[in-house]
């Protein structure tokens, strides 16, 4: 029994550590300053979705506040608030991190509430039968069970964020790929404005691929 006890440990030790590496390696890379944090936000800025959509989809009060205003939101068109991020922001790096925030924010509370509320009421029952409170359910059973799917839904987001980012730069950057795409347009550098975009297409396919090896570590049983 012991040394079956070992193993399962030593098991989960080995699965746990390289997202601990990753995670460890993301935060000290961010707040030290190391990476600008229009190309890697920090833990804090990229999560903000994640517990607002888990909740909404246990308490329902919750999700009738926040629910409408995600609802109408995701349906402005991102670039017609690029502006409005210009006059409120200037045009530095905080103007990029807010459109990509009204961009991807109130879509991804809705997926993510949908991808809670795919979790089986047998389980949810049996979690309240053995004296489970309605946190350990959550914890326990809702997070388990939707991780998958959420993982996914943020690989998609990701996409859409490098849209975001590329947009912001296009219309009022003053550095970063947007911009050094615009400016060798202006100047008639065709080769410099393909390789841009080429760039963008590269950072984005090494994205999705650190998604779907991260989903190989977290999710081995799919």
């Amino acid at each position: 029994m012991e040394h079956a006890a070992m193993g399962i440990w030593q098991r989960r030790v080995m699965t746990a550590a390289p997202l601990v590496f990753l995670a460890a390696l993301w935060v000290g890379l961010t707040e030290t300053g190391t990476v600008d944090p229009v190309f890697l936000p920090g833990p804090a800025e990229t999560l903000v979705a994640f517990p607002l959509g888990i909740m909404t989809a246990r308490v329902d009060w919750m999700a009738r506040v926040i629910h409408p205003l995600c609802g109408f939101t995701r349906y402005l068109p991102v670039a017609a608030l690029v502006p409005l991020c210009i006059l409120w922001f200037g045009i530095d790096d905080l103007q990029k991190m807010a459109v990509i925030t009204i961009g991807l924010v109130f879509q991804q509370v809705l997926l993510f509430a949908d991808d809670a509320r795919t979790v089986p009421g047998d389980l949810v029952e049996a979690g309240r039968t053995f004296g489970l409170s309605e946190f350990e359910i959550i914890r326990r059973i809702v997070l388990p069970w939707a991780m998958p799917a959420i993982w996914d839904d943020m690989r998609i987001a990701a996409g859409w964020a490098w849209s975001y980012l590329v947009l912001a730069e296009l219309v009022a950057g003053n550095k970063g790929i947007g911009y050094f795409v615009i400016q060798s347009q202006r100047y008639l550098e065709t080769d410099r404005v393909f390789a841009g975009i080429l760039f963008i297409g590269l950072l984005g396919l090494l994205t999705d691929r650190m998604f779907k090896l991260g989903a190989g570590r977290m999710f081995r049983w799919q």
